[in-house]
């Protein structure tokens, strides 16, 4: 942790402090006290149980894990407890199963003479993976694409989101008739494809394997 979080006098310093800045999690646990490094193990499975898809790294000198390129949690050794960040906001009753645990703002702490909590922590790990993925909708841009011929008249057009192809597209000929119909997911064709002749009557429908 770096030092301006700390006040003077502080009884929440690091166990141990570490020399050099680890170069991974695994470094990190074998840096840590002794007393740590158990429960500091059995931490990292943990979250990694609930998050399986989550990568690993060292940010702001801790343990952190993110996914899809957004931090999730971070953990980090003290002198009596394990800290885990951030402290999500929940629902009233998970708030109050928070509640033994909580520290300074967005900080857990797991003391290291008593179990670690590990379906509380399974739990955290689970909102803050929705979190995220709620957060990322959020920001994702949905838009209508419209591709053109050359002679100024539409080729195609349908919905984009971040510029990947999604849900309905159709496609037209020069004079106008459409000429096919489908379905993008995250870019991928899906569903079923229907091609049509010149008076715009069914010719083929085509099955896109998923």
């Amino acid at each position: 942790m770096r030092s301006s979080r700390l006040t003077k006098g502080s009884k929440n310093l690091p166990a141990k402090k570490i020399k050099k800045r680890a170069k991974d999690i695994d470094a990190y646990i074998a840096s840590a006290p002794k007393e740590a490094q158990a429960k500091l193990k059995e931490l990292r499975a943990a979250i990694k149980k609930a998050a399986p898809g989550a990568e690993e790294t060292i940010s702001y000198e801790m343990p952190s894990l993110k996914l899809n390129g957004k931090g999730l949690v971070a953990f980090a050794a003290w002198k009596t407890h394990i800290g885990m960040y951030p402290t999500p906001s929940g629902p009233e009753d998970f708030e109050k199963e928070l509640l033994p645990y909580k520290g300074a703002k967005y900080t857990l702490r797991f003391p290291l003479e008593e179990p670690l909590p590990l379906s509380l922590i399974a739990k955290i790990v689970k909102f803050r993976i929705k979190e995220n993925l709620e957060k990322a909708a959020a920001k994702a841009v949905s838009k209508t694409q419209i591709i053109y011929h050359k002679d100024g008249s539409i080729w195609a057009k349908g919905k984009s989101v971040n510029g990947v192809a999604e849900g309905y597209w159709e496609w037209f000929r020069k004079d106008g008739s459409k000429m096919r119909t489908g379905f993008f997911k995250r870019g991928k064709q899906v569903g079923e494809w229907t091609t049509y002749d010149r008076a715009e009557k069914v010719f083929k429908v085509t099955k896109m394997k998923e």
